[in-house]
């Protein structure tokens, strides 16, 4: 078997799959959207196909420009992981939870109770949100600036490592014969006075079974990735146009990592693909042209609206799009504005074009196929140095899992790309990385 392993995420939000028609489809379980029998399905099929973590996105507020439709349900990202580590024994469970509206003591607990109570499995997506409705559910009446907020996101994940390594490895004793239950001389407040926090610590909680939760990150701007190369161990990125462009993307986020002192091998690049998978190629394409029937123009007009931060409601979906801001001007999702922008501008493409078009896959790399297709295109990202793995985002719950899992995985262990079973048992031990000691350095 080849050394060098595929990391694959297996991705899941309760919009009840990757394809924003995906809660309209027969074999989805709509009905159960807010029930834990199907996350647990959804894990149970992951663990099965030896995936390195479950991953669950999150947004804190409805879309009100299709709330009609599309599923208007995000179940707390951090509860649900929390939960499934209870049905599950192996898999990495990967929570989003966003800095701009929370604080690093509350986080730095969290994640570290998820750490413990899973044995080492837990990781943080961390994410600075993107929309004024989520910042008016905060009373705010817009949401923070693109930069400002990576400047406190910064800060907010530094202090949250501060209090994981406020804890010495060895702090806990439990001696019963001398009735002493730690030392606590290795335990330690860190006195941080920043810019937009003050935290004195320590954290209630002592080193979790990784040291730190894996830490990811998913910024598509130039700020995103800059943050990302300085504090992440895992990078989800929208797919590159190209294995070749993705290749030249892969060796200069590489470089910037090194660039701040880091092992580029302790940092994981897995950009997004969304896979159609059937027994045959007839069968994939069949199983696509039914989702993409099934959106309505409505649909798209309220997802590019949000996507591009213009109201296109009095626009018929057979129009061309038009103007939008500038990409300086946008204060959302950068990476996915920049997609949808050029995509119209280069295409020249209708509204109803355009949406139909970014639905199936919203940017990521978008495969059709049989499984020994599928496999062919991850294999050749993988092998041509364009990525360490895929997080894997499924179209449709949970049957696009078991499509994935049944078809594509056994042709990549085949090749000897991707584990068959599970050899280590916490995340960090699936992709890889190295067990984080604690950083004992006190504020003064």
């Amino acid at each position: 078997m080849s050394k060098k392993q595929m990391h694959l995420g297996s991705f899941f939000t309760t919009y009840l799959g990757h394809h924003l028609a995906a809660w309209r489809y027969p074999e989805t379980k709509t009905e159960e959207v807010v029930q834990l029998s199907l996350y647990k399905e959804i894990a149970e099929l992951s663990e099965k196909g030896k995936f390195d973590m479950l991953f669950i996105a999150d947004v804190l507020a409805h879309n009100e420009e299709d709330i009609d439709y599309t599923p208007q349900i995000r179940l707390e990202a951090p509860t649900v992981m929390a939960t499934l580590a209870a049905v599950t024994n192996k898999i990495g469970l990967a929570s989003t939870l966003s800095t701009t509206y929370h604080h690093p003591y509350n986080v730095a607990r969290e994640f570290s109770t998820q750490d413990h109570l899973s044995g080492g499995r837990t990781a943080w997506n961390i994410v600075t949100s993107a929309h004024d409705n989520e910042a008016q559910n905060y009373g705010e009446m817009r949401h923070l600036d693109h930069s400002l907020r990576y400047e406190r996101c910064e800060e907010f994940v530094e202090i949250t490592k501060k209090l994981w390594d406020s804890w010495e490895d060895d702090a806990l004793l439990f001696n019963r014969a001398k009735g002493k239950f730690l030392d606590g001389k290795k335990i330690h407040p860190i006195h941080f006075n920043g810019k937009y926090y003050k935290v004195r610590g320590p954290l209630n909680i002592p080193r979790s079974p990784q040291g730190n939760p894996v830490l990811i990150s998913a910024g598509a701007s130039e700020r995103g990735k800059d943050f990302a190369a300085k504090v992440a161990d895992v990078f989800f990125t929208i797919a590159s146009p190209s294995v070749k462009k993705g290749k030249v993307f892969y060796q200069e986020m590489k470089q910037k990592v090194q660039s701040y002192g880091r092992d580029p091998n302790q940092f994981k690049i897995m950009p997004g693909v969304v896979p159609f998978v059937g027994e045959t190629q007839k069968e994939a394409e069949e199983k696509l042209e039914h989702f993409q029937e099934l959106i309505l123009p409505e649909l798209g007009i309220g997802m590019l609206s949000r996507y591009l931060g213009i109201d296109l409601v009095h626009y018929s979906p057979d129009s061309l799009l038009p103007d939008v801001p500038s990409l300086d001007q946008y204060n959302g999702e950068k990476g996915r504005f920049e997609i949808l922008s050029e995509l119209s501008k280069k295409e020249n493409l209708t509204i109803r074009q355009l949406a139909s078009l970014f639905a199936r896959g919203q940017g990521h790399l978008f495969v059709v196929g049989s499984g020994d297709n599928v496999a062919d295109k991850l294999s050749e990202w993988f092998l041509y140095g364009a990525c360490d793995g895929f997080n894997v985002k499924i179209p449709y719950l949970p049957g696009g899992v078991k499509d994935f899992v049944e078809h594509v995985t056994p042709e990549l262990q085949n090749r000897g790309l991707f584990r068959t079973d599970y050899e280590g048992t916490t995340l960090r031990d699936h992709l890889g990385l190295d067990y984080q000691k604690a950083k004992i350095k006190v504020n003064a």
